[in-house]
């Protein structure tokens, strides 16, 4: 994975645990707000309402679309396994001896 990859990916993690975030201040904010009478608060309410819904949704969708990126990573991985048996064995090797070397020091 290059430094790029490796920085998007943890800005989309990073996303997503902010909108978990705010998913749940919004949902604690509309828990606080259902005792609270008034026409401007009731107002308020709805729009939190439909706020929290939006975010679930997108929350969903990104964990939708993070499970099938998981899945198609997984089965490339494994095609090039199969086809490659005696590479994927010199790599698996050469990488066990690297994490070896690190640990004796």
């Amino acid at each position: 994975m290059t430094e790029t990859t490796q920085q998007l990916a943890l800005g989309k993690q990073k996303i997503v645990e902010d909108l978990r975030v705010l998913l749940t201040d919004s949902e604690e904010m509309l828990r606080l707000a259902a005792n609270v009478p008034g026409e401007g608060v009731n107002a308020l309410r709805d729009r939190l309402g439909t706020h929290v819904e939006t975010l679930q949704a997108a929350l969903g969708d990104a964990q939708d679309a993070a499970h099938h990126r998981y899945r198609v990573a997984a089965v490339s991985a494994e095609r090039y396994i199969r086809r490659n048996p005696w590479q994927s064995i010199g790599i698996a090797a050469g990488t066990a001896f690297l994490l070896g070397v690190l640990a004796a020091r």
